[in-house]
């Protein structure tokens, strides 16, 4: 008897090792093959999320067309499943982030007039309005960058957070990213961060957080292509 339960644990771990765990984070798990069926979009979903608050949770309101698709995602008290209508019209103070792709292609960012060129740190080419101070503009590889502090050095914290955590995830060149955009507003710790990228073969992505800037950085990092599976 004791040989046959020793033989049936080591089955199942035998099996548990060969299946290949979902990376994605598990709040999202149930909506990929449903997401994946109903758009064309090769699909991008995280492996990392960190919310607003330890005790807070994340839900999701998830919309799939033809060419493209969007989540919303809400901090909530509890969870709750995808697109339960608890979560539809939540206050702004409520919606911590949003995930979209597209068929289409990103317009170039370009520099705006009147900004004077600052300094160049870290491979990254800096210019400034020179009056206010408030708006940097940052041009890197790729990369192309707003900051917008609104008072005293938030903007130049901003770009020194921004390109900690870019620096940390070697500036996302192991994705998939022909051009790629990013604008930062607020405060660091409670920042609006906006990442955009074209792939370059038709196909835009768009990631919004509030929240910490390096935390937005690494969501975008631990974004993975996900398959339907009938």
């Amino acid at each position: 008897m004791k040989k046959l339960t020793l033989l049936s644990l080591i089955c199942i771990m035998f099996l548990t090792a060969l299946e290949k765990p979902s990376k994605v984070v598990p709040f999202l798990r149930p909506i990929v093959s449903g997401l994946a069926e109903h758009t064309n979009v090769p699909v991008l979903l995280p492996a990392y999320w960190k919310g607003q608050k330890a005790k807070k949770h994340t839900s999701v309101i998830v919309n799939a067309y033809e060419n493209g698709y969007m989540i919303y995602f809400v901090s909530t008290d509890k969870p709750y499943r995808a697109n339960d209508p608890a979560i539809y019209h939540p206050p702004e103070s409520k919606r911590v982030g949003e995930l979209s792709g597209n068929v289409g292609t990103m317009i170039p960012s370009d520099r705006l007039s009147g900004l004077v060129f600052y300094k160049k740190k870290d491979g990254a080419k800096l210019w400034i309005q020179p009056w206010i101070r408030s708006v940097i503009y940052a041009k890197r590889g790729p990369w192309s960058m707003h900051f917008d502090g609104d008072n005293g050095d938030e903007p130049y914290q901003q770009a020194v957070d921004l390109f900690k955590a870019m620096k940390k995830v070697n500036w996302l060149k192991n994705k998939d990213i022909h051009e790629g955009y990013i604008s930062v507003i607020g405060t660091r710790l409670d920042a609006y961060t906006n990442i955009a990228w074209d792939t370059g073969d038709g196909f835009v992505y768009n990631f919004f957080y509030k929240g910490p800037i390096k935390n937005a950085v690494k969501i975008v990092d631990s974004l993975q292509y996900v398959e339907y599976k009938p």
